[in-house]
Protein backbone atom coordinates (compact mmCIF):
# COMPACT_ATOMS: atom_id res chain seq x y z
CA UNK A 1 0.00 0.00 0.00
CA UNK A 2 1.76 3.18 -1.15
CA UNK A 3 -0.34 5.44 1.02
CA UNK A 4 0.14 5.63 4.79
CA UNK A 5 -1.93 3.14 6.84
CA UNK A 6 -2.53 4.04 10.48
CA UNK A 7 -4.80 3.58 13.44
CA UNK A 8 -6.32 6.99 14.12
CA UNK A 9 -5.46 8.59 17.47
CA UNK A 10 -8.96 8.98 18.94
CA UNK A 11 -7.68 11.28 21.69
CA UNK A 12 -6.52 13.84 19.10
CA UNK A 13 -9.40 16.26 18.51
CA UNK A 14 -7.87 17.60 15.30
CA UNK A 15 -7.50 14.07 13.92
CA UNK A 16 -11.12 13.29 14.82
CA UNK A 17 -12.32 16.47 13.13
CA UNK A 18 -10.36 15.58 10.01
CA UNK A 19 -11.82 12.06 10.06
CA UNK A 20 -15.38 13.39 10.48
CA UNK A 21 -14.91 15.77 7.54
CA UNK A 22 -13.62 12.92 5.33
CA UNK A 23 -16.51 10.70 6.51
CA UNK A 24 -18.94 13.48 5.57
CA UNK A 25 -17.32 14.05 2.16
CA UNK A 26 -17.65 10.35 1.35
CA UNK A 27 -21.33 10.05 2.29
CA UNK A 28 -22.88 13.44 1.52
CA UNK A 29 -22.97 12.42 -2.13
CA UNK A 30 -24.85 9.18 -1.33
CA UNK A 31 -28.40 10.44 -1.81
CA UNK A 32 -30.14 7.13 -2.53
CA UNK A 33 -29.42 5.73 0.94
CA UNK A 34 -31.88 7.69 3.09
CA UNK A 35 -31.47 5.56 6.22
CA UNK A 36 -27.92 6.75 6.87
CA UNK A 37 -29.38 10.19 7.63
CA UNK A 38 -31.05 8.65 10.69
CA UNK A 39 -28.25 6.21 11.54
CA UNK A 40 -25.38 8.66 11.97
CA UNK A 41 -24.93 12.12 13.47
CA UNK A 42 -24.84 14.65 10.62
CA UNK A 43 -23.50 18.17 11.11
CA UNK A 44 -24.20 19.75 7.75
CA UNK A 45 -23.17 23.22 8.91
CA UNK A 46 -19.66 22.00 9.82
CA UNK A 47 -19.63 19.30 7.11
CA UNK A 48 -18.88 16.58 9.68
CA UNK A 49 -20.29 13.10 10.21
CA UNK A 50 -19.96 10.70 13.15
CA UNK A 51 -21.43 7.37 14.20
CA UNK A 52 -23.47 7.12 17.40
CA UNK A 53 -20.93 4.75 18.97
CA UNK A 54 -18.60 6.55 21.41
CA UNK A 55 -15.06 7.08 20.11
CA UNK A 56 -13.72 5.40 23.25
CA UNK A 57 -15.36 2.18 22.00
CA UNK A 58 -13.95 2.44 18.49
CA UNK A 59 -10.85 1.58 16.55
CA UNK A 60 -10.55 3.55 13.31
CA UNK A 61 -8.14 2.65 10.53
CA UNK A 62 -7.28 5.26 7.94
CA UNK A 63 -5.14 5.61 4.87
CA UNK A 64 -3.63 8.98 4.14
CA UNK A 65 -2.70 10.06 0.65
CA UNK A 66 0.64 11.63 -0.31
CA UNK A 67 -0.62 15.04 0.87
CA UNK A 68 -1.39 13.57 4.31
CA UNK A 69 -5.19 13.74 3.97
CA UNK A 70 -7.49 10.90 5.02
CA UNK A 71 -8.51 9.10 1.87
CA UNK A 72 -10.05 5.86 3.16
CA UNK A 73 -11.28 4.60 6.53
CA UNK A 74 -12.88 1.70 8.34
CA UNK A 75 -14.34 2.42 11.77
CA UNK A 76 -14.98 -0.50 14.10
CA UNK A 77 -16.88 -0.85 17.34
CA UNK A 78 -14.54 -2.97 19.45
CA UNK A 79 -16.35 -2.62 22.81
CA UNK A 80 -19.70 -3.89 21.49
CA UNK A 81 -21.58 -2.48 24.50
CA UNK A 82 -23.93 -0.84 22.01
CA UNK A 83 -24.54 -2.03 18.46
CA UNK A 84 -25.02 0.33 15.54
CA UNK A 85 -26.91 -2.52 13.84
CA UNK A 86 -29.56 -2.25 16.56
CA UNK A 87 -30.76 0.96 14.89
CA UNK A 88 -31.93 -1.28 12.03
CA UNK A 89 -33.43 -3.85 14.39
CA UNK A 90 -30.56 -6.34 14.18
CA UNK A 91 -29.23 -7.93 17.35
CA UNK A 92 -25.57 -8.42 17.97
CA UNK A 93 -24.38 -11.97 18.49
CA UNK A 94 -25.25 -13.64 21.77
CA UNK A 95 -21.57 -14.48 22.27
CA UNK A 96 -19.72 -11.17 21.93
CA UNK A 97 -16.25 -12.33 22.88
CA UNK A 98 -13.54 -11.59 20.30
CA UNK A 99 -15.87 -9.77 17.92
CA UNK A 100 -16.31 -6.26 16.60
CA UNK A 101 -18.77 -4.32 14.46
CA UNK A 102 -17.77 -2.50 11.30
CA UNK A 103 -19.44 0.90 11.64
CA UNK A 104 -18.43 2.39 8.33
CA UNK A 105 -16.14 1.90 5.39
CA UNK A 106 -15.52 4.77 3.02
CA UNK A 107 -13.15 6.13 0.48
CA UNK A 108 -13.02 9.78 -0.46
CA UNK A 109 -10.91 9.51 -3.58
CA UNK A 110 -9.29 6.14 -4.26
CA UNK A 111 -11.81 3.86 -5.92
CA UNK A 112 -9.42 1.17 -7.20
CA UNK A 113 -10.61 -2.29 -6.22
CA UNK A 114 -7.12 -3.62 -5.51
CA UNK A 115 -6.44 -0.74 -3.14
CA UNK A 116 -9.69 -1.38 -1.26
CA UNK A 117 -8.93 -5.10 -0.97
CA UNK A 118 -5.45 -4.44 0.42
CA UNK A 119 -6.89 -1.93 2.88
CA UNK A 120 -9.51 -4.42 4.12
CA UNK A 121 -6.81 -7.07 4.57
CA UNK A 122 -4.59 -4.65 6.51
CA UNK A 123 -7.52 -3.74 8.78
CA UNK A 124 -8.55 -7.37 9.30
CA UNK A 125 -4.92 -8.32 10.05
CA UNK A 126 -4.73 -5.63 12.72
CA UNK A 127 -8.04 -6.75 14.24
CA UNK A 128 -6.72 -10.34 14.30
CA UNK A 129 -3.51 -9.12 15.92
CA UNK A 130 -5.67 -7.61 18.67
CA UNK A 131 -7.33 -10.98 19.28
CA UNK A 132 -10.60 -10.43 17.40
CA UNK A 133 -12.05 -13.28 15.37
CA UNK A 134 -15.36 -12.06 13.93
CA UNK A 135 -16.72 -8.80 12.54
CA UNK A 136 -20.35 -7.86 11.95
CA UNK A 137 -21.72 -5.18 9.65
CA UNK A 138 -24.86 -3.87 8.03
CA UNK A 139 -25.12 -2.79 4.44
CA UNK A 140 -27.53 -1.53 1.83
CA UNK A 141 -28.53 -3.67 -1.15
CA UNK A 142 -26.10 -1.90 -3.49
CA UNK A 143 -23.03 -3.28 -1.67
CA UNK A 144 -24.35 -6.64 -0.50
CA UNK A 145 -22.82 -8.74 -3.29
CA UNK A 146 -19.45 -7.00 -2.98
CA UNK A 147 -19.32 -7.68 0.76
CA UNK A 148 -20.36 -11.28 0.21
CA UNK A 149 -17.49 -11.64 -2.24
CA UNK A 150 -15.22 -10.33 0.53
CA UNK A 151 -16.38 -13.19 2.72
CA UNK A 152 -19.43 -11.67 4.41
CA UNK A 153 -22.08 -14.23 5.34
CA UNK A 154 -25.66 -12.95 5.30
CA UNK A 155 -27.26 -13.52 8.70
CA UNK A 156 -30.44 -11.49 8.42
CA UNK A 157 -32.25 -8.94 6.28
CA UNK A 158 -34.96 -6.38 6.95
CA UNK A 159 -36.97 -3.82 5.07
CA UNK A 160 -36.98 -0.46 6.82
CA UNK A 161 -38.90 2.51 5.43
CA UNK A 162 -38.87 0.92 1.98
CA UNK A 163 -35.11 0.20 2.00
CA UNK A 164 -33.49 -3.20 2.49
CA UNK A 165 -30.75 -3.64 5.06
CA UNK A 166 -28.55 -6.70 5.46
CA UNK A 167 -26.67 -7.96 8.52
CA UNK A 168 -23.40 -9.76 7.73
CA UNK A 169 -20.76 -11.72 9.58
CA UNK A 170 -17.08 -11.76 8.52
CA UNK A 171 -14.52 -14.24 9.78
CA UNK A 172 -11.32 -12.37 10.61
CA UNK A 173 -9.42 -15.65 10.84
CA UNK A 174 -9.77 -16.89 7.27
CA UNK A 175 -7.10 -16.07 4.71
CA UNK A 176 -9.68 -15.27 2.02
CA UNK A 177 -8.30 -11.79 1.38
CA UNK A 178 -4.80 -12.93 0.54
CA UNK A 179 -6.15 -15.07 -2.30
CA UNK A 180 -8.23 -12.19 -3.63
CA UNK A 181 -5.33 -9.73 -3.43
CA UNK A 182 -3.08 -12.10 -5.37
CA UNK A 183 -0.71 -12.68 -2.44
Amino acid sequence: MSQTFECLDLTDRAALAEYERAFYAAFVRVTGNRLIRALWVWDDAERRLATRIAYGDQLIFVVRNAAGNIETAIATNIACRDWQAAAFGFSGPTEQEACCEILTFFTVADYRLGFKLRFWEACFAELRRRGLKTAYATTAARLLLAYQRLGGVLLEQKEIAGEMRYFLEFSLERAWMKRRCGR
